[in-house]
């Protein structure tokens, strides 16, 4: 009977660290579940907002070259994720609803972005992060800020070149190397649930 839930769970769609969540830690993630649908709504909803926030930014590129010769994408954390960041990080969440761009450009061009996004959207006090002046210690490099949304909702932006984002997904920056096996081990487990 498991075995059946979980092969359904996989195929759902849903992230596997949050299934995971689910089967082992039940009340974590129903607690979690609420807190976010009583800050960022249902699933649908937020969908909307950072569609909405994308083709906002968008329709910008006309008058604004750099975004022309950009790429957005938006997502929305997951529940795991928002778990291992306060628990075992001891952070706060500030990117539930997050939006990147990756600009075919230069350094210059991410703080036009920025500048864009800000034309758009007013930056929450104390959440600008400038990784491209001072990057971290291995070597990630982006702009990122919170900002908020007409609505109320907070919402993280990160910018980055091409390079950049090379660097922060498959360089010495990449999720896979700070988040370590917490985030990979939940696919395998569940893979080895699923088979039983």
């Amino acid at each position: 009977m498991l075995n059946a839930a979980v092969r359904w769970a996989l195929s759902s769609g849903k992230s596997s660290e949050d299934l995971l969540l689910a089967l082992v830690a039940p009340d974590t993630y129903r607690l979690l579940l609420r807190w976010r649908r009583a800050l960022f709504g249902e699933e649908g909803e937020m969908r909307g907002r950072l569609d909405e926030a994308r083709r906002q930014l968008y329709a910008l590129s006309g008058s604004f070259e750099p975004l022309a010769r950009s790429s957005v994408s938006v997502r929305s954390k997951g529940l795991w994720s928002t778990f291992h960041k306060v628990q075992q990080r001891g952070q706060s969440v500030n990117d539930v609803l997050a939006l990147r761009v990756v600009v075919d450009g230069d350094e210059l061009d991410c703080y036009r972005v920025l500048a864009a996004a800000h034309s758009l959207w007013p930056s929450v006090d104390g959440r600008r992060k400038d990784y491209v002046a001072a990057p971290k210690g291995n070597g990630y490099r982006a702009l990122h800020d919170t900002v908020t949304l007409p609505c109320g909702t907070p919402m993280e932006i990160q910018v980055r070149t091409v390079e950049m984002h090379a660097h922060a997904e498959i360089g010495d920056a990449a999720h896979r190397l700070y988040k370590g096996a917490a985030f990979s081990m939940p696919t395998a487990a569940l893979r080895g649930l699923a088979a039983i």
